[in-house]
């Protein structure tokens, strides 16, 4: 049996869905982050379906991908994932960002189980490593202009986050991502 299987897929479909598209005001191809995801979940010991999840985990929001595709492509399981590490899909575009972001922080403190806050940090993860390296090279003030808030919105998201992905105290991931918010944001 071919090891990775499952996650080659999840690439390969990825890949294909987010051809063309690239990084909020970069050139680098959107594939990279989905890629990053699903490493950091690897390098966290999850399984197989969870960094497939990771690999698909932006599809739902931001391609054509349907929930259905996802469903007859990789099984109940892994669109339940996927679906858990989405906004709230219904009426999204009518909502505003703050709005939307404080549902998904209350998702993540009440509701989500273990793997969607897995999936969820994971993809916080890529996206604060992301700053990281992009405000040493960039002006402090014009970096935040490409956002769709500002820095004190992004940094109450960011922190409330931290305090909603609590449970997972004692990864590494989470580790790396408390000390990357503080770092950003301080």
């Amino acid at each position: 049996m071919l090891k990775n299987k499952l996650v080659i897929r999840a690439l390969e479909y990825s890949a294909l869905k987010h051809k063309g598209d690239n990084r909020k005001g970069s050139e680098i191809p959107y594939i990279v982050h989905p890629f990053e995801v699903a490493m950091i979940l690897k390098e966290n010991a999850f399984t197989e379906e969870v960094i497939a999840a990771g690999l698909l985990h932006d599809l739902l929001e931001d391609t054509v991908v349907k929930k259905e595709d996802i469903k007859t492509k990789f099984g109940k399981e892994i669109l339940e994932l996927v679906i858990g590490a989405s906004e709230k899909l219904e009426g999204r575009a009518e909502r505003s960002w703050k709005t939307r972001k404080k549902e998904t922080v209350k998702y993540l403190k009440n509701e989500a189980n273990f793997k969607v806050k897995a999936i969820a940090c994971a993809d916080k993860l890529s996206n604060i490593r992301s700053m990281l390296r992009n405000l040493d090279r960039v002006d402090k003030e014009a970096f935040w202009t490409k956002f769709n808030a500002g820095k004190e919105a992004q940094k109450w998201y960011y922190q409330a986050l931290v305090n909603s992905l609590k449970s997972l105290e004692g990864m590494e991931m989470y580790r790396e991502f408390k000390l990357s918010v503080e770092q950003v944001f301080s």
